[in-house]
């Protein structure tokens, strides 16, 4: 437990080092007030072609992390694809190495918790596996949030791009429209495909390009409808008012089955909830008798079968509750 403890302090220790490092060349470097300055117009325009070029090559480079080491470790990363790709879904400013430096000093931090506390080894592993996870679950469910909004905004920004099209409208002119009239996610999403169109890309692949960023059902029906009536023809702004009306109609049976299946969730939160709320009761009114699942380590092993059971039934009901529509 000694050996525990020093190097979870000596991991905090680096951890905090980097921490401080990333906060001075973030805030307080030369350099990045410069370049606060730059963006508020505040200084002149770069007159070295070089220095342009220089520019121009920093703006096309994915930025990992702020510390040059980093982010040359981070490049020879394959399977950073994802989590980038992720981060940029949930649209988060957190670049890729603050996100995996945020993650593991929670880990540590948590490790090192109940490792002062003496809740043994094992317990000490899993609270540092779940410090480690929760910036990743914090993430994933921004990302799902907003996904949910732009399913929410699909129907009203497809009828504005009908209204542009029966008007006289080009279809990007639409796709413009609703990039400035609607909020995030959709407005900026929209605005994002509008720019690639006018930068050359043809209209599918960019279309296909706003079905990568955002994952829905809903607007896969939409890119799928368009490439078909670019190939085969047909009323354009017709196809789009189908769709909205079809997604609303999949909303109105989205909400019938969640009042049908509300029973089997609330259940589902109750089982889950019960060991929880039995555990804490029994903690107050006798501390002796439950901290023996902390300490003793056939408790310990009890413990972590129990909630890997419990998480796996979680898993179970909700499947059994959720219905794809």
């Amino acid at each position: 437990m000694t050996i525990a403890i020093s190097i979870g302090i000596f991991l905090s220790i680096i951890l905090f080092v980097e921490g401080g490092y990333y906060c001075y060349h973030q805030f307080l470097s030369p350099q990045s007030r410069m370049l606060k300055r730059r963006l508020r117009g505040g200084s002149a325009r770069l007159s070295d072609s070089k220095d342009k070029s220089k520019e121009l090559e920093i703006l096309r480079q994915r930025k990992l992390s702020d510390l040059p080491w980093l982010h040359d470790l981070l490049l020879t990363m394959k399977n950073l694809g994802g989590l980038e790709k992720t981060l940029q879904q949930a649209n988060s400013q957190i670049p890729v190495g603050v996100f995996l430096l945020l993650s593991g000093v929670m880990a540590v931090g948590a490790a090192l918790a109940a490792a002062i506390m003496d809740y043994g080894f094992m317990v000490a592993l899993g609270s540092g596996a779940i410090g480690m996870m929760l910036p990743w679950a914090k993430i994933k469910m921004q990302r799902a949030s907003r996904f949910k909004e732009f399913e929410r905004q699909l129907p009203e920004a497809l009828d504005l791009m009908a209204r542009a099209l029966r008007a006289g409208h080009a279809f990007s002119v639409g796709m413009k429209m609703v990039g400035d009239e609607f909020p995030d996610p959709i407005g900026p999403e929209f605005n994002r495909t509008v720019e690639e169109i006018s930068f050359g890309i043809d209209v599918p692949e960019a279309m296909n390009n706003l079905n990568e960023r955002v994952v829905s059902t809903d607007l896969k029906f939409f890119v799928t409808a368009l490439v078909v009536q670019r190939e085969t023809g047909g009323n354009l702004a017709e196809i789009i008012e189908a769709i909205a009306r079809l997604i609303r109609q999949r909303f109105e049976l989205l909400g019938r089955v969640a009042a049908l299946s509300a029973e089997g969730r609330l259940s589902a939160l109750v089982l889950f909830l019960l060991p929880i709320v039995m555990g804490g009761v029994l903690y107050v009114i006798n501390e002796a008798y439950i901290m023996l699942l902390f300490t003793d380590p056939l408790g310990q092993t009890m413990l972590m079968g129990a909630g890997a059971l419990m998480v796996f039934g979680v898993i179970v009901m909700r499947k059994l509750v959720n219905f794809k529509v």
